[in-house]
């Protein structure tokens, strides 16, 4: 790693402990990360800046700066990540709701689900009592997400945390975008250091900032982000530790938790649907904005005869949004097909932003959980219809 040598970035440096000690809030560390990587009088390095951050970093949480230099000594370029970021030069492909959702429902991703709900169904249920949150809805998330930690990531968080943070590529977000990752990156360290400074184990230090995750440093069975992982991470098995790598009763207990913090309404249904007659409507078209955020409310939609009712417990003032879903017919016809959002559709898109997530979320937990109650029902039935209620032969 490349360390100040210029007078340049020598004086520089002391101006920058100065301003850095007369602040005092973790966000202010991001910025100033990203003040002197952009600063045109002096240019520094991604190495320099990488190492500027975590002098922050150790004067804020009190921690060796040469412990820090010590893990960090390894940390490799993530070049494979960073072109995931790059947008794609032909522009980004048309949205094909009908692909993407037969793609979540493949047979393997549906009888992973299955036999996950099988195991943990008892822990499930209790957590639906406990939170609110749908048994669906868990096992809808860690199915799209990971295949239920099949495929978690192979990529190691603290090596593509620090390459976006300081090595984002050139696109019209990346100063925002850079911004993001350095306060996951600060996050990450924290969540890895134990509470006492004074005794970090290196090599535990190590595993925990090296772990693999996907390709924008998101861990687990869940795909948390550090911050999230803060936030809303919870030990589920009860074994005083957060694993969401190695324990689903963890990433199911904070999947429920990140869901419930964000507004989660128990009882409440995710969508409705919309008459086929009213698919079309220029009605629908006009309230379908795209924003994932409820601007609208179900009277409104009453109103123009989006619905043709409000079930219980919604009523009139319940908040509102439409969801397009476009497909794409293999002759390239564009067809749209449209639903009302509902306050707990916007709580799973803050998990992802995206509408065909927060949908194939829904559809793919809601097809695991009738798939279990069919396969129990027919078994009732097989049962039943072998002996016709008689006893059984004795051998």
């Amino acid at each position: 790693m490349l360390f100040l040598k210029h007078p340049s970035q020598l004086l520089f440096f002391s101006f920058y402990l100065i301003f850095f000690l007369s602040i005092n809030t973790p966000s202010h560390a991001q910025n100033i990360s990203q003040a002197s990587s952009e600063n045109n009088s002096v240019q520094l390095s991604k190495e320099q800046t990488l190492d500027f951050f975590l002098i922050e970093f150790a004067i804020r949480e009190n921690v060796s700066i040469e412990l820090l230099r010590d893990v960090f000594h390894d940390m490799k370029w993530q070049s494979v990540a960073r072109q995931y970021m790059v947008p794609s030069s032909s522009g980004p492909s048309k949205k094909n709701w009908a692909s993407y959702l037969s793609n979540v429902m493949s047979p393997i991703r549906i009888t992973a689900g299955k036999k996950f709900l099988e195991e943990h169904h008892t822990f499930l249920s209790q957590l639906e009592k406990d939170t609110g949150v749908p048994i669906s809805v868990i096992v809808g998330i860690l199915g799209v997400e990971t295949v239920y930690g099949r495929n978690m990531g192979s990529f190691s968080v603290k090596d593509v945390l620090s390459t976006f943070a300081f090595d984002y590529p050139p696109s019209p977000n990346q100063t925002s975008r850079s911004a993001m990752f350095r306060e996951q990156l600060y996050d990450h360290l924290l969540n890895c250091l134990p509470h006492d400074r004074s005794n970090v184990e290196i090599n535990n230090f190590k595993i925990c900032l090296n772990q693999e995750g996907s390709f924008a440093g998101a861990i687990g069975m869940p795909q948390f982000m550090p911050s999230s992982i803060r936030k809303y991470a919870q030990d589920g098995d009860g074994d005083g530790i957060i694993n969401l790598r190695n324990s689903p009763k963890d990433a199911m207990q904070s999947i429920a938790n990140f869901l419930k913090m964000h507004g989660w309404k128990t009882g409440e249904p995710i969508y409705l649907k919309i008459d086929s007659s009213m698919q079309d409507s220029s009605a629908v078209k006009d309230f379908a904005d795209g924003d994932p955020n409820p601007k609208f409310n179900l009277g409104e939609f009453k109103n123009k005869k989006i619905i043709s009712q409000i079930p219980s417990p919604l009523n009139e003032n319940s908040p509102a949004l439409i969801i397009d879903l476009p497909s794409i017919s293999k002759k390239g016809e564009i067809s749209t097909e449209y639903a009302v959002g509902l306050k707990n559709f916007e709580v799973i898109t803050q998990y992802n932003r995206s509408f065909f997530y927060a949908m194939s979320v829904t559809e793919f937990g809601q097809a695991v959980v009738q798939n279990k109650e069919k396969s129990k029902n027919t078994k009732q039935e097989k049962r039943q219809s072998t002996n016709n209620g008689r006893r059984g032969h004795t051998r």
